[in-house]
């Protein structure tokens, strides 16, 4: 039953496992058996990447997290900014390192990669030893001290968790970024409206949250859809909403990508 949430959990996990057993799979992953990617660094087994990827094809891995990379530079250089110009960097929900990786030619930036799942941090802390790797709980706290990053993206982060986890850890990221600091949020925008009931639907237009599956909170199978309404709403009491782009995140396709600044005024 879809309430017994640790059934759920693992019918959901065997579906990940399962997703790198079959003859297409395996056939798009033969030019990588080597191991290593072209930019020179170790691939993740398959069935992690299934796990934060939603596929267990090494080649869609590899260009999601190129086209994520870009889109964050996209974003943050048409106001200005650049991820080299940032002291340090946190990737939260960093995975097994789809995004990460791509900045392992960064000088003179801190790279900090935090997950929820122990076992992706112990691969990236095995194989990715140009950045930090933590592992935080469901809920917060993060393990740094308050005012460390300069800027955190967190890329299909949000989208799998309720409403109430997505305000701690707003909350808790604001915490941890330095007066000033730059937050990205990828989240379930329009695009993914055919997937809500007419109710539901009805819930996203005016303005609130919804969810699916809310009981595998973080896991690929939860499901959070934040309309723009929403999100200048409930989302920006930390935060200066600096921009909002439609289905920006081109690493996370069709998810909506935020742009967000620490606030210097009180939380209301």
């Amino acid at each position: 039953m879809l309430e017994d949430r640790p059934q759920l959990r693992t019918v959901f996990n065997l579906y990940e496992t399962l997703l790198g057993w079959n003859w297409r799979t395996i056939r798009r992953n033969w030019p990588y058996r080597s191991g290593v990617a072209p930019d020179g660094l170790p691939i993740p087994p398959v069935r992690l990447i299934a796990k934060v990827a939603g596929t267990a094809e090494v080649e869609a891995f590899l260009n999601a997290g190129d086209w994520a990379a870009t889109s964050i530079r996209g974003l943050l250089n048409k106001h200005g900014l650049a991820i080299e110009r940032f002291g340090s960097v946190l990737d939260f929900g960093c995975g097994c390192g789809r995004v990460i990786r791509r900045w392992h030619t960064l000088a003179g930036v801190q790279i900090h990669g935090a997950d929820y799942n122990p076992e992706l941090i112990h691969w990236c802390r095995e194989h990715l030893p140009f950045a930090h790797f933590a592992v935080n709980s469901l809920e917060p706290p993060l393990p740094y001290a308050g005012e460390t990053f300069d800027f955190i993206y967190a890329l299909s982060v949000f989208t799998h968790l309720p409403e109430a986890l997505q305000q701690a850890w707003l909350i808790e990221l604001a915490r941890v970024l330095k007066p000033g600091g730059y937050v990205l949020l990828t989240l379930h925008g329009d695009y993914y409206l055919p997937q809500l009931t007419p109710a539901e639907q009805q819930r996203y237009h005016a303005g609130d949250w919804v969810v699916k599956y809310e009981q595998v909170a973080g896991t690929n199978l939860c499901a959070s859809f934040c309309s723009p309404d929403y999100v200048a709403r409930a989302m920006t009491r930390q935060f200066d909403l600096i921009e909002g782009v439609p289905q920006g995140a081109k690493g996370n396709p069709h998810q909506d990508a935020y742009l967000l600044r620490k606030t210097a005024k009180p939380a209301a």
